[in-house]
């Protein structure tokens, strides 16, 4: 095997490595849709963000289950040496995108005016090759799953993300002097669209430009599988009929689950935008409300539920090992271990979200007028208890696969979803709270399989949370955190204010704050939770604090 695969034994460091990337993703994602959301406005926002909510279902039901099916049947191969039925895999699951991505394609273009409002009709039409590129991009990825090195697709998910931050932006602008000159004056619904149009030609781009990555990487890769292939004495030959059998046998259940757990953004924005125009409100309002809600608040949400995320990545192995070998301790302390880490992340964005939303809204998006502005803080901090929730049932998520018990997690959000729908529909219907009932309904959804899930896990693990280290230490040191980071912009803007205006105060009173909130943070949780070099040591870059911790005197 090429250096690669031989150092992709370790799953967990692989879990990892992938995970990371995933934040990494995400984080260049956010950077990259402020200056996005600040050129599209909100009615742009509004119609990117439809277009690419119908886009990734689309995605999700058409070749998000790919890498994982064929991962899974190649590593079988892989394992009794049948490299001639590997390639043979390769080569079907190239047919199977080839037919499933045209399809994909084709609806996505054709059903548009069907899915989203007219304003985003354009922006998803310029989506639909993306849907068909995907497909290829997918079975790459998977391929080189099989041999459980996750480099590859890290590596394609960070050029994927560069690609669209540049072309995005780019291109959003070039679509908006298009409008211009086809008489569309700035201001009006179909220049936002154009706009909405350019930036998702970056998405394009982004799939290609990672699709070119993996091909160049599969071709160094093609000599060593045909020399595998020819020391290869495999008896069976699998037909290409057996070979999409397996592939529909394996992708069907992840499709099943995987459109369960993404449901709940297609139809919420399907419910809110439908139920809000029978009632009256203007289509530019809808547009704008949803933008806000889906290219300010879900982004800035999205990045610490990432790094929750790479969290269960980890622990799924580690459980799937010890709960086989009947080692129920072990599988409550790696539970313990990642719930802890969970909520030291998770609560302190909580609540420097709730604290600092205003402010670090002013200074990202300063196109939004006041009263937008403050409906994006009151998302951030509404949204707050959602992402300590979905935190806890990443977790949750990763040890019932590691028990393999993967039908627990499908129909936990399967009734979470029933009931999210309905308290979402009676929301709209009987208060006028509006885009807020977006975000209420969400944290619901996470409460309910957080509650179905914990009661799987703790049936047939025994399994108790510990309550100090894994709530109480974060919540207080994160309160402290909160006191004393509004002092500190407090006081900050009211100094610089007369100096650098309302603006630039409000940046520098900002990113201060956010630094000693983290170092207020750290002290606090050390202080208040007796941490000792050990525990810190459990945590990733362990070495990293202690030295930190030892040079501040807190150990």
């Amino acid at each position: 095997m090429s250096s690669g695969k031989k150092l992709a034994k370790n799953f967990a460091m692989q879990a990892t490595i992938l995970a990371i990337a995933s934040v990494v993703s995400k984080l260049i994602g956010f950077v990259y849709g402020i200056p996005l959301a600040n050129i599209m406005k909100n009615e742009g926002s509004g119609y990117y963000g439809a277009a690419q909510t119908v886009y990734a279902f689309i995605l999700l039901i058409a070749t998000f289950s790919i890498p994982a099916a064929i991962s899974k049947i190649m590593a079988e191969r892989i394992e009794k040496g049948e490299f001639r039925n590997v390639k043979r895999i390769f080569n079907g699951a190239m047919w199977y995108v080839l037919v499933v991505g045209a399809i994909a394609a084709i609806i996505t273009y054709v059903g548009a005016p069907y899915f989203v409002t007219e304003n985003s009709v354009l922006a998803l039409r310029v989506l639909a090759p993306t849907v068909f590129f995907s497909g290829f991009l997918s079975v790459y990825r998977g391929y080189f799953q099989a041999y459980s090195d996750m480099v590859p697709t890290s590596v394609s998910q960070i050029v994927e993300q560069i690609a669209n931050a540049i072309f995005s932006i780019v291109v959003a602008l070039l679509f908006m002097q298009w409008a211009r000159g086809l008489g569309y004056d700035e201001g009006t619904p179909q220049y936002y669209a154009y706009g909405a149009a350019g930036g998702t030609v970056g998405t394009g781009v982004a799939v290609l430009a990672g699709l070119v990555y993996m091909m160049l990487l599969f071709r160094k890769e093609k000599k060593e599988l045909h020399q595998r292939m020819q020391e290869d004495t495999t008896q069976h030959m699998l037909s290409y009929k057996e070979v999409f059998k397996l592939l529909l046998m394996v992708a069907t259940p992840i499709i099943l689950s995987s459109a369960i757990y993404n449901a709940n953004v297609t139809i919420d924005m399907t419910i809110f935008q439908k139920m809000m125009g029978y009632m009256g409100m203007g289509g530019d309002v809808i547009d704008g409300q949803y933008g806000m809600y889906s290219r300010m608040y879900l982004p800035l949400a999205n990045v610490p539920i990432a790094m929750a995320a790479a969290v269960a990545s980890a622990v799924i192995p580690s459980i799937s090992t010890a709960y086989t070998a009947g080692n129920k301790k072990e599988c409550n302390r790696k539970i313990t271990q990642s719930m802890q880490l969970t909520m030291v992340l998770t609560i302190p964005c909580a609540v420097g979200f709730a604290v600092l939303g205003k402010p670090i809204v002013s200074m990202l998006y300063r196109h939004l007028s006041a009263a937008d502005n403050q409906m994006v803080a009151i998302f951030l901090l509404l949204g707050g208890i959602s992402i300590v929730l979905y935190g806890i049932s990443s977790v949750l998520n990763g040890v019932l696969q590691g028990m393999g018990k993967v039908n627990v997690p499908v129909i936990s959000a399967a009734v979470a979803l029933v009931l999210h729908v309905i308290l979402l529909v009676c929301m709209l219907w009987f208060t006028d709270i509006g885009a807020y009932a977006l975000i209420l309904a969400t944290a619901f959804y996470a409460v309910v399989v957080v509650v179905m899930n914990y009661h799987v896990v703790k049936k047939e693990l025994q399994y108790k949370m510990e309550w100090k280290q894994t709530v109480w230490v974060p919540v207080a040191s994160a309160t402290i955190m909160g006191v004393v980071t509004f002092l500190v912009h407090w006081g900050l803007e009211i100094v610089l204010t007369k100096v650098m205006g309302a603006y630039g105060s409000n940046v520098v009173a900002t990113i201060v704050a956010v630094g000693v909130a983290v170092l207020v943070y750290f002290v606090s949780m050390v202080k208040i939770g007796d941490y000792t070099e050990d525990m810190l040591l459990a945590f990733p870059k362990g070495h990293l604090l202690v030295k930190i911790a030892t040079k501040l005197h807190l150990i």
